[in-house]
């Protein structure tokens, strides 16, 4: 009751509304009363009826009836009215800052219908896809890889013992409802040169929460309600993982950055060999494995194959789920290569890669770029050793991988997935692959070039 009467409290502006639905209901259940000839308020129609027969000479029961319908319809209208004002004045309460709430609303169950969709990466790539993503459905699981040691997040990953945050924090903000200055002080990189210098505001917030749940998980999900984002940020294992880079000099270097590091400090010259992770066997979240389970379609990539894409497929449990799962599964190529991971390599290179380090059938499809990006911007990457990734489709048919091209960069003709073409071509291939087509008929259509 104490709750109740909250609501009638001065500056509320509801009981103005409550006061004119209560006389709407009372006009309209009097004029059904004298509609029906109920004798509940006899009084008052006999002072009805002598009204009428003093003004007309004639006692009329016609004239009860059309003053019963005439009360009905005012009491309605009254009372929708008031209804109409009240949820208003609720809306507005519960949210003042927002503004046609009612389609926000029909936006985001419409969101909640869309598909189920499991993307698995980290860095750049990921978070630029989720942007696109959150617009066309709210069932995204982004699983995320924790082995980053360098910056801010190896920092903390290192003097606080917690998995990296940093590409969780990019994933939270990419999945965002919408753009507030909350959001950008999550991104928000202190400068200077003392303790914070270098710190991204975020990564400082996500690791406050891991120290204070003792839990990555329940400081994620916290993060998630403070953001209101659209989907589920999951890290792809709550162990310290460490990357090991087995190169092909020989050589075995740990630590994402220092992989890099070491590439570049032999000009280029040599390639990653082969991947793995200390410990060997992480333990997978429970919760994206059952993510996986649940998909309609699960993409890799876009973004670093070896350090971004690679380390989640490397925790057994999550590549388990993939196999034995029904979901198709779609690696997005990038579309320039990498100096320090992928230096000439083609697309066959790229899968070729997955496979040996995941074995072959897990990867159904490969959604790669067509377009050329324009001359100045491959100036431009040309300067540091980057070129554009060559579609080898003859080589690409051999590891039984269906190739779908499509032009993925826009206009803007930037060596860069533009995000909401490439969230669209995902929904159009997952809508199709759900479909009753054939498959033979189904991988003609999906391999045309287009």
């Amino acid at each position: 009751m104490k709750i109740l009467l909250q609501w009638l409290y001065p500056g509320l502006n509801i009981k103005r509304w409550m006061i004119l639905f209560s006389v709407g209901l009372i006009v309209l259940v009097f004029g059904m009363v004298l509609i029906m000839n109920y004798q509940v308020f006899g009084q008052m129609e006999e002072s009805i009826l002598r009204l009428l027969f003093f003004l007309t000479g004639t006692y009329s029961y016609t004239f009860l009836v059309v003053a019963g319908v005439g009360m009905v319809i005012i009491g309605a209208i009254c009372m929708l009215y008031a209804v109409r004002k009240l949820v208003q004045r609720f809306f507005y309460l519960l949210s003042p800052d927002e503004k046609n709430l009612s389609r926000q609303i029909a936006s985001k169950m419409e969101l909640s219908r869309g598909m189920k969709i499991v993307a698995i990466g980290g860095g750049h790539g990921l978070s630029m896809l989720l942007r696109g993503l959150k617009e066309r459905t709210s069932n995204i699981s982004a699983i995320v890889t924790v082995a980053d040691d360098g910056g801010s997040s190896g920092r903390l990953r290192e003097e606080m013992n917690i998995v990296a945050p940093g590409d969780l924090r990019n994933c939270l903000v990419a999945l965002s409802d919408k753009e507030t200055v909350l959001e950008q002080l999550f991104q928000y990189r202190f400068s200077g040169e003392g303790e914070l210098a270098g710190h991204s505001l975020g990564n400082l917030f996500l690791a406050a929460l891991m120290k204070e749940f003792s839990d990555v998980q329940g400081a994620l999900e916290t993060a998630s309600t403070v953001l209101n984002i659209r989907g589920r940020v999951l890290p792809a294992t709550t162990e310290k993982i460490r990357l090991l880079a087995q190169m092909s000099d020989g050589e075995t270097v740990a630590g994402e950055s220092e992989i890099a590091a070491y590439i570049a400090s032999k000009g280029g010259s040599i390639k990653i060999h082969h991947m793995s992770t200390v410990p060997k066997d992480p333990m997978a979240v429970g919760d994206a494995l059952e993510s996986i389970r649940q998909a309609d379609i699960i993409t890799l990539g876009p973004g670093s194959l070896y350090t971004s894409v690679l380390p989640d497929l490397l925790v057994p449990e999550i590549l388990d789920a993939i196999k034995s799962g029904t979901a198709p599964c779609m690696y997005i190529c990038n579309i320039m290569t990498q100096p320090e991971e992928t230096k000439g390599y083609t697309v066959s290179d790229h899968l070729k890669a997955l496979i040996d380090h995941i074995g072959s059938g897990v990867i159904d499809y490969v959604l790669v770029n067509n377009a050329m990006p324009k001359s100045d911007v491959l100036q431009c990457y040309e300067k540091v050793g980057a070129a554009p990734v060559i579609i080898d489709r003859e080589e690409i048919a051999k590891l039984n991988v269906l190739l779908i091209e499509e032009d993925l960069i826009g206009s803007d003709r930037k060596a860069v997935h533009d995000t909401h073409i490439l969230s669209n071509e995902i929904i159009r291939i997952a809508n199709l692959l759900r479909t009753n087509i054939s498959p033979e008929i189904l991988a003609e259509y999906l391999g045309r070039k287009r």
